[in-house]
């Protein structure tokens, strides 16, 4: 089972992006993060570490060209959600001792959610954080992509084949396989080896994660360079039996830089909450 890629039509764009005077939504180490080092280090001198509250304060006169964004942004109109468990039954995958266990009592989702970033105007995302909640407390993340396979992602060039592997894991093929031309024995292989597998693009190469074992999951994508299109994020979320679908809340946090502003500027998109069920 290949995931087809996601086209624009499958978001919800809008010019929604609003200015962050308040530095919602990241924390003070992602702020300082987001700025870097004082460009006084680079002369040699002492830098001071909290120079990013000169560069953003809380509560900051925005110019106006900063409020008026000519991009265009938008969540995923439909996160897809996938019963792992289910597929591997269908198609005679066997499971992994553990996830065999556990799925007599749970459930084990992969949903496939990002954003579509359309720059415009010399604006230049340098930096998204995405957020996802579930509203349900009985669901929580068992493992996410981006995550620790991001450096063997780039070490095949940012672009990879990735499957979701008989242990509920992201796995990689053996072979390299370009999904637009791979012909059919390749992709029987592939799709022997995985639950379901996915062309994937790492849109940067700076990624953290974090969400493991809790009700919700995160990414913050910096260093970027100039992160445009489709953004995709994959958790596997593991909820009981009795939990096949739920409410879940999407953020998005952003670092924008334009080459006539004096310094770049933090964003946010209105939270959306769309019901996901497999």
């Amino acid at each position: 089972m290949i995931f087809e890629p996601l086209q624009k039509k499958d978001f919800s764009i809008a010019r929604d992006i609003w200015v962050n005077v308040e530095n919602r939504g990241f924390t003070e180490d992602e702020v300082r993060l987001l700025a870097g080092p004082d460009p006084n280090e680079e002369k040699g001198m002492k830098g001071d570490r909290s120079w990013w509250k000169q560069m953003w304060p809380a509560n900051r006169q925005v110019p106006p060209e900063r409020q008026r964004l000519k991009s265009e942004f938008g969540y995923q109109s439909n996160p897809l959600l996938t019963d792992l468990v289910a597929v591997a039954s269908a198609q005679g995958t066997t499971l992994d001792g553990f996830v065999k266990a556990k799925s007599a009592n749970y459930n084990f989702f992969i949903m496939r959610c990002g954003v579509y970033i359309v720059p415009d105007g010399g604006e230049k995302f340098e930096a998204l954080k995405f957020d996802v909640r579930y509203k349900d407390d009985r669901a929580s993340t068992y493992t996410m992509l981006p995550g620790p396979q991001t450096k063997k992602i780039l070490e095949l060039g940012g672009k990879a084949e990735v499957g979701v592997d008989a242990k509920a894991a992201f796995g990689f093929p053996e072979v390299s396989l370009a999904t637009a031309s791979a012909d059919a024995s390749a992709k029987a292989k592939l799709e022997a080896k995985f639950i379901v597998a996915f062309d994937y693009e790492l849109k940067t190469p700076v990624v953290d994660s974090l969400g493991q074992g809790n009700p919700f999951c995160r990414w913050l994508m910096h260093k970027g360079d100039a992160l445009r299109n489709d953004v995709v994020f994959y958790p596997i979320i593991v909820t009981p039996k009795s939990v096949s679908g739920f409410d879940c809340e999407f953020r998005a946090y952003f670092k924008i830089n334009h080459p006539d502003w004096t310094n770049a500027e933090l964003y946010e998109s209105p939270p959306r909450t769309i019901v996901v069920s497999a």
